[in-house]
């Protein structure tokens, strides 16, 4: 038994520690998985089991100031990410969009980069009040399989990518996902400020944009398993892979059964 518990031990510091990159792995919710693990937890428990239980007799809260103000906060940091990734990465010739390895320099700009992707990481966890917000509006049917599966696989994600990956060919993630977001996080802003302007067709073409998101993503990172000469490690595509796969497949579902399927039924009507 104490072998077995030493070598779980030992197992544990060499996943935890010998792999981390040292720049990022003192950084607050990525030294230790269980801080994250527990968040997650608690978060699938209470959309998916306390916060109906407490919502049953309740009438829906009312969180529009709440909601708006959470909004821009979303739009100001996904645009600043977005801005950040296009000017110092992409724009500047300093990444490359084909195959981008790791740099471990300790330069200005590597401190900026591993800084923004453990942002980008915290979003994440932030994004999670997405779902508490709907459970606390009595907006069940928003509480989908897929919805709630999307933000555990991005937290996870991100949580392994900033402790592990800071960098690299990665960071085209954070940036298509910066985009889809402050584009989306507008769209709510304004159906909740200004309901009257919004257009139906806005949502189909916000779930269009989704689902390319996904698209480009797969190829990102699914290129670089044919790209011998590429120094990005490999083993991120296999991980990053599936969960874009299913999660493309997820959005898919969904876009076909609300704006196709609905359409043909309408129309049989």
């Amino acid at each position: 038994m104490r072998t077995l518990m030493r070598n779980i031990s030992s197992y544990y510091r060499f996943l935890n520690n010998d792999l981390a990159d040292p720049r990022t792995n003192s950084f607050s919710l990525v030294s230790n998985p269980i801080p994250l693990a527990l968040i997650l937890y608690l978060y699938h428990k209470f959309v998916r089991s306390w916060g109906p239980a407490f919502m049953a007799k309740r009438e829906p809260f009312q969180l529009k100031n709440v909601i708006v103000v959470y909004n821009i906060v979303q739009i100001v940091l996904s645009a600043y990410l977005t801005i950040q990734c296009l000017s110092r990465l992409y724009m500047s010739g300093y990444y490359s969009l084909w195959c981008q390895k790791i740099i471990y320099e300790d330069t200005p700009l590597e401190r900026v980069v591993v800084n923004h992707v453990w942002l980008y990481y915290i979003i994440k966890i932030i994004d999670l009040l997405d779902t508490v917000f709907f459970v606390l509006r009595k907006k069940f049917n928003q509480v989908s399989f897929l919805h709630v599966y999307h933000h555990l696989g991005m937290c996870v994600l991100g949580f392994i990518g900033t402790k592990y990956v800071p960098g690299g060919h990665g960071i085209m993630l954070g940036f298509i996902n910066s985009i889809v977001h402050a584009v989306m996080y507008s769209y709510y802003l304004v159906s909740i400020m200004r309901p009257q302007w919004v257009r139906q067709w806005w949502k189909k073409y916000i779930t269009q944009l989704q689902i390319l998101q996904f698209v480009i993503l797969i190829l990102h990172f699914g290129h670089v398993l044919f790209e011998p000469s590429c120094e990005y490690p490999k083993w991120v595509s296999f991980l990053f892979l599936p969960h874009n796969i299913f999660i493309l497949f997820l959005f898919s579902d969904f876009y076909i059964k609300e704006y196709i399927t609905k359409k043909n039924k309408a129309k049989a009507k």
